[in-house]
């Protein structure tokens, strides 16, 4: 396995062509996974990530990058099968780099801040039945962008997150942890190139 990513690493770093100067702005799809195995045994339903994201050059192969997400998960209670649902609106703010594989390709690593809500729903008469939290976490992102037209972009994409939460609770006897709320994200991305 290190063997390939040490060809990856060369591949990019030798077939370099320049730098992404273009702006871009983009819609993306991905499907959603808990990082934490437990959160993954809660919530092993469904999966959607919707991201609204957008970059601006600021020197050479260095762009801001930002974006807006709505991801949402369902799932039941581990002992007594209890439907909940979870989402999140994560927003975040960080630093891409880029580099242009050919004239039709780049490659680009993303990293950042992260401020996220979340809102928890549970049928359920134990627990409380909504719940909202937030707090600040952080991402890591990676993906190759193809311009297959003009101005015109198809972006494949990965990304990590870390969200950290301590959901509080108003009944008696029910005992709260902090918990991993961040995961995996893969998908597809469609946008502009300026």
């Amino acid at each position: 396995m290190k063997t390939i990513h040490l060809y990856l690493l060369a591949f990019l770093v030798f077939s370099v062509k320049g730098f992404c100067a273009e702006p871009s702005l983009e819609a993306k799809l991905g499907y959603f996974f808990f990082a934490d195995s437990k959160m993954r045994k809660v919530y092993d339903e469904g999966g959607v990530d919707l991201q609204l994201s957008g970059s601006y050059p600021v020197w050479k192969w260095l762009h801001l990058y930002g974006s807006v997400e709505y991801l949402q998960r369902s799932g039941h209670s581990l002992s007594d099968h209890q439907k909940t649902d979870i989402w999140q609106i994560p927003v975040t703010v960080g630093l891409k780099g880029c580099v242009t594989i050919c004239s039709w390709a780049s490659y680009y690593l993303t990293a950042g801040p992260r401020y996220f809500y979340v809102h928890v729903h549970n049928d359920s008469s134990y627990v409380d039945r909504n719940l909202d939290e937030n707090g600040i976490g952080g991402f890591l992102g990676t993906g190759f962008s193809f311009f297959p037209y003009r101005h015109f972009l198809v972006d494949l994409f990965g990304e990590y997150s870390y969200e950290r939460v301590h959901l509080n609770t108003s009944k008696r006897n029910v005992e709260t942890k902090s918990m991993q709320i961040g995961g995996f994200v893969v998908g597809i991305g469609l946008g502009y190139g300026f």
